[in-house]
């Protein structure tokens, strides 16, 4: 396994374990065919993106219970009182 291949394969932990199941050489596939031949690293954009696609498939399986109107009021500022 390259230098490369390695630090990919941390970024996709941001995975759930069954997403990576399903898609990680698939992803992995594409990141290395379009990284070029010498790099030993992922550019600092591939890791933000990874990171991000990571959590974003994470919240999204959230309970729905949590992605109710409920929370949603809670997550607003502060209300002001009206007098």
């Amino acid at each position: 396994m390259s230098t490369l291949e390695h630090r990919y394969r941390r970024l996709l932990r941001w995975y759930p374990a069954d997403h990576r199941d399903r898609h990680e050489d698939e992803m992995l596939g594409v990141l290395l065919a379009t990284a070029g031949p010498d790099r030993e690293r992922p550019t600092a954009r591939e890791s933000a993106d990874l990171i991000a696609g990571g959590l974003t498939v994470r919240l999204r399986r959230l309970p729905r219970a949590l992605r109710g109107p409920e929370w949603r009021e809670g997550r607003r500022w502060p209300r002001r009182s009206r007098r």
